[in-house]
């Protein structure tokens, strides 16, 4: 039954048990102590009592007179003494004298009641205390003047005599305990729940471990150098342990993907490369061949920079590579605004466009106009149709700062973990995107947030100016 039981109620348990214990063992050493000193007080002076009366019945022995014997013998008791008190005096052949109470041991008899061990009636007999299951007997010689023994004076008290100071003695300890039991039992199940907390604590916090991610949890102990203490310094050990753990297997497995990943782009660069040189290069030729009008100009502007942007894509797959592309624009960020509109339009969307650049910048072009083209798609995907979109593209001294809002639903919190890692995109789409976004804004040095939360998600990219960043 026990076993079934938390240390968090056991040890309160225990701790006031213990308590009890203590107190009811105390309260009665002390009951005994005090019914001891009592005893022990009780015959100091029924042993005073006795000396005075052997000195008193000496003349009544050497005179042979037994009614002074018996008038000495009834004096005290004639004071009010309580009942459960005799007095018989023994002449010195141990046969009875006089008595208190002549009926219960008449004279010339032999006493019956004197337990075994009773004093010498010879010369130099002493004083001496003897009870048993009922009686306390007091013997005390009478002495001659040359210490001759003349007889003896027996003094019988019933032991219940002593029951009422006994009584009394137990109702004060009692009542003196009671205040400190009270005081005691509530601080005792305190203390025991103070002590086993951490006990508890660290049970608790093993129990996380397996159902919740290592990283997450968070258990904090006192410090010390106690059993508990170095329990709770392991479990912090095991944990960190598993974090390593859980780090290295993501990073394998993300390791693992990127290889195939690698081995996938290289052959789609390959693939996908020919045809887009041979469609620039007709572009390029069209152009030698002659003057053309403004539209086919316009158009085959928007074309090329498609193809070079197909082209780029392709090259961020390969996540070393390093492209080449004029400065950026603000014709660039145009172009995004005109490659997603159709999109847009087919959702009811409304697109908010604030473009803050109004010169070129050192930033590679067609890097910077794809990151902000895959933002700008996948908010148009996760957006509710006849919703809004917002983008900002924002420069300042050393940096140009590119956010998109889009009010659809919040992304996962699993989904968060893995968001820029490849081939792990739930619903729709492969999860390529974020990735390739995310190797580029890599490529230039620069940083990628997301904030998200139910209708409201927000992707921040900061990409610094500089030339190491152009050069990229």
């Amino acid at each position: 039954m026990l076993n079934q039981l938390s240390y968090r109620i056991k040890t309160p348990i225990a701790l006031v048990l213990v308590i009890l214990i203590a107190t009811a063992s105390v309260t009665v050493l002390l009951v005994w102590r005090g019914y001891e000193d009592t005893r022990q007080g009780f015959v100091a002076q029924v042993s005073s009592l006795g000396r005075v009366l052997s000195r008193t019945l000496r003349p009544a022995l050497l005179h042979d007179d037994i009614w002074q014997a018996y008038e000495t013998l009834k004096s005290p008791l004639e004071s009010g003494e309580t009942p459960g008190r005799d007095f018989v005096l023994l002449d010195r052949y141990g046969l009875v004298f006089a008595a208190s109470n002549p009926r219960t041991f008449p004279v010339q008899s032999r006493l019956a009641m004197t337990p075994p061990g009773a004093p010498p009636t010879r010369s130099g007999g002493h004083q001496a205390v003897y009870t048993d299951e009922h009686f306390i007997y007091v013997h005390t010689p009478v002495l001659a003047e040359d210490d001759a023994v003349l007889g003896s004076l027996v003094q019988r008290y019933d032991a219940s005599l002593l029951k009422p100071r006994l009584a009394e003695i137990a109702q004060g300890i009692l009542l003196a305990s009671l205040p400190v039991l009270l005081l005691l039992l509530p601080l005792g199940w305190l203390a025991g729940k103070r002590l086993t907390e951490p006990l508890s604590h660290l049970a608790e916090c093993l129990g996380r471990v397996g159902r919740e991610a290592p990283e997450t949890i968070r258990c904090d102990f006192p410090a010390g150098k106690d059993e508990v203490s170095q329990l709770a310094h392991r479990f912090h050990e095991m944990l960190a342990e598993l974090r390593s753990k859980q780090a290295l297997e993501k990073h394998l497995a993300q390791s693992d993907r990127l290889a195939a990943l690698g081995r996938l782009s290289a052959g789609i660069a390959h693939e996908v490369n020919n045809p887009l040189g041979g469609m620039l290069n007709t572009i390029s030729n069209r152009r030698r061949a002659g003057e053309l009008d403004l539209r086919t100009e316009k158009t085959l502007s928007l074309i090329e920079r498609g193809l070079t942007q197909i082209r780029a894509t392709v090259s961020a797959l390969l996540v070393e590579a390093r492209l080449e592309s004029h400065a950026l624009a603000p014709a660039d960020i145009e172009d995004v605004r005109t490659l997603v509109a159709t999109d847009a339009r087919t959702k009811h969307l409304k697109v908010e466009w604030t473009n803050g650049l109004a010169e070129s910048l050192p930033l590679p072009s067609a890097q910077v106009r794809q990151i902000l083209l895959n933002l700008l798609l996948n908010a148009v995907h996760a957006s509710p149709k006849g919703g809004q979109v917002s983008v900002v593209v924002r420069p300042d001294a050393n940096r140009v700062v590119l956010t998109v809002d889009n009010a659809g639903p919040a992304i996962p919190a699993r989904r968060r973990e893995h968001l820029f890692e490849p081939y792990f995109g739930e619903g729709e789409g492969h999860g390529l995107g974020l990735w390739v976004t995310y190797q580029l804004v890599q490529q230039m040095n620069g940083s990628i947030d997301v904030e998200s939360v139910p209708e409201h998600t927000r992707f921040s990219v900061s990409l610094p100016l500089s030339d190491e960043t152009h050069a990229s």
